[in-house]
Parts: C-alpha cells; sequence; structure tokens
C-alpha cells in the first residue's frame, strides 16, 4: 500500500508540475490493479478493527466476517478486473463513470450482504 500510495503520489506531482495529466486512465488501470491485490488479501483477514468491511455487524461475529469477506474479495477482484479491462479499451468519460460505478458497487454489495447476514444468523 505505501508504494501504491507513493507512486501514486509521484504521478500526481509530477502532473501537476507539468500541468498536464498525459494520461488519466493510468490511474484508473492502477486502482483496478489494487482492488485486485486487496480482492485476493481479503479472504484472508481475520477480524480486527484495522482493516476489511468493519461494520457493526461483522465485528460482533465471526461467521457474518468470513462470508462478508469471502464475497467483498470475489467482488473486489472481479471489480478491479472490470475496471483494468475498461481503462485499457474504452473512452476516458466512460472509464470515469464505469469505475465510479463499480467502487460503489464493490462497496455496497458487501456492506448490505453483511447486515443480511447478521440479521438472518439472530432470528
Amino acid at each position: 500500500m505505501v508504494l501504491f500510495m507513493s507512486a501514486l503520489a509521484v504521478f500526481i506531482i509530477y502532473s501537476v508540475k507539468e500541468q498536464s495529466i498525459t494520461n488519466p486512465s493510468l490511474i484508473i488501470f492502477a486502482i483496478g490493479v489494487l482492488f485486485m491485490l486487496l480482492g485476493n488479501y481479503m479472504k484472508t483477514i481475520k477480524a480486527n478493527y484495522f482493516i476489511g468491511i468493519r461494520t457493526p455487524w461483522t465485528l460482533e461475529n465471526e461467521s457474518v466476517w468470513k462470508s462478508t469477506h469471502k464475497l467483498a474479495g470475489k467482488l473486489w477482484f472481479i471489480g478491479g478486473l472490470a475496471i483494468v479491462i475498461c481503462s485499457l479499451t474504452a473512452n476516458k468519460k466512460f472509464n470515469s463513470i464505469f469505475f465510479i460505478s463499480v467502487t460503489l458497487l464493490i462497496t455496497l454489495i458487501p456492506f448490505v450482504y453483511s447486515y443480511l447476514e447478521y440479521k438472518k444468523l439472530n432470528k
């Protein structure tokens, strides 16, 4: 994460200094790769208060945590792959809309899923 954030900061500083963003799809591509990497890693995260889908429901119940992160890992990997493919093939405007849409989906679906799983277990 530190390496990714450092590279992103260097790219932004360079773009501001040169007063041009040569290829904004490059940033979207890099974030898509990051989503893929985090998706692979997400399945192995144990319950904690620092990293992961930290809703009150996942933190309270270990099985909700595991099932939520299993789903989220798949979604983040597939979403990241879709973002990477889109950044290589589509135009800039569609890239931005697609990126925002996928990012919203891969964050909201695990959130709602964790709540529904928690309610199902507590019935």
